[in-house]
């Protein structure tokens, strides 16, 4: 089974309009201009901040597939997805197994996982579930050897730090519903670069984060607006590594909640919208507009005497953006970034799991998405300490 945690992280992020940047250049990489895609009108809306730093995506030759497709020496069709057990899986026309030969294990793979199947498919999938939260490949190395043969390669060779397995295994050229065709962060920074050694990330406690090729060049900040969404104050020094240097922001995103506890209570309340009228006989006729599904979602908001203080950020930089109707997604257990899915809706062409779907217990997991219908917040600080602040907001489905 996937997650199997009964009180995950979660978090709450809201949309990100950056229309108002189109054309914008909003950083300068060494001595590279990096700008903001040139909106058309009524793009420049972004799903959240993880679809604004990287789209829930890798840079082809970054992601798994990717990786394998430029590390093999032997055989052909390599190929990484999730199966719909929700376990990672590599495919390949021949015979093979994968050895976990760096210290962590991401993918679930173990000491040594052999490939079955028939000729000229071959299937290895992992024995443990993949990693929940961010995906740092700096320790991750498997070897693939060939069955009945002498070929051998290492995976994965470039070691970025990337936003999470789903995010790692699922190709920029992939065309589903988390396809909104707006370039991230990620993606422009990359190309104006003409190298894929960068990734963008939300970090497991709120932050961007950028890993990049040191000589690449650092960043200097030419946008105060979007320098200042992304938490960074704009003199934040990288840490070096390798060759590879990572950059954090001071500040939390704009827009994202991510509390260091687990939400206390979670409930769905449905609104039935229809036009009813008694007939003069007895009973009623009623014309259905629609069935509303609400998300009532109640947690402690960390506060000064917390690990973190939150209180703030939320009243300054989380609830302006998340006005009444504006839209929520609410990441059920952050560190997957799927769509949540009900089993119901698991059918012949929808697997239970797969890149973009979760429907471990029901759709108690993954991301929904939605609107914010709360307008107004009372944020009392219980027994007059100002730690663990009671929130209540409630969040429409799309």
């Amino acid at each position: 089974m996937p997650l199997n945690n009964p009180a995950p992280q979660f978090a709450l992020l809201t949309a990100q309009d950056v229309r108002d940047l189109s054309a914008t250049k909003i950083f300068t990489r060494g001595s590279t201009a990096v700008n903001m895609p040139t909106f058309s009108s009524g793009e420049g809306v972004y799903e959240d901040a993880v679809f604004l730093l990287n789209a829930r995506e890798s840079e082809g030759d970054n992601s798994a597939t990717g990786q394998l497709l430029l590390d093999a020496t032997f055989g052909a069709g390599w190929s990484v997805t999730i199966n719909s057990n929700d376990k990672v899986t590599i495919t390949a026309n021949t015979q093979f197994t994968v050895t976990q030969t760096g210290t962590d294990d991401p993918l679930g793979f173990g000491s040594v996982t052999t490939s079955v199947g028939i000729s000229p498919v071959f299937v290895a999938t992992a024995s443990a579930d993949w990693n929940r939260g961010a995906l740092d490949l700096t320790n991750t190395t498997y070897t693939i050897s060939e069955v009945g043969g002498s070929g051998s390669f290492t995976f994965p060779n470039l070691k970025l730090k990337i936003q999470d397995v789903t995010a790692f295994v699922r190709s920029r050229t992939t065309s589903d519903a988390d396809d909104f065709s707006l370039k991230s962060i990620e993606q422009i920074d990359q190309e104006a670069l003409g190298s894929r050694k960068i990734a963008w990330s939300v970090t497991d406690d709120g932050r961007a984060m950028c890993h990049y090729l040191s000589s690449l060049g650092d960043i200097t900040w030419n946008d105060d607006t979007m320098r200042a969404r992304l938490g960074f104050e704009g003199d934040e020094t990288p840490t070096t590594s390798g060759g590879f240097s990572t950059l954090v922001s001071t500040h939390k995103i704009e827009g994202v909640l991510i509390p260091s506890r687990p939400y206390q209570a979670h409930h769905l309340r449905v609104t039935n919208q229809s036009q009813a009228r008694r007939l003069i006989g007895g009973g009623y006729v009623s014309n259905h507009i629609g069935s509303y599904v609400t998300s009532v979602l109640r947690f402690d908001l960390d506060a000064l005497l917390d690990a973190e203080n939150d209180y703030k950020h939320f009243t300054n930089r989380w609830l302006p953006l998340a006005s009444m109707g504006e839209r929520v997604n609410f990441y059920q257990g952050w560190g997957d970034s799927r769509r949540s899915l009900r089993a119901a809706q698991v059918s012949a062409s929808q697997e239970p799991f797969d890149l973009l779907f979760t429907s471990e217990d029901d759709g108690e997991y993954g991301r929904i998405r939605g609107s914010m219908i709360t307008s107004e917040l009372e944020l009392t600080y219980p027994q007059g300490l100002r730690r663990r602040v009671p929130v209540t907001v409630e969040i429409e489905h799309v």
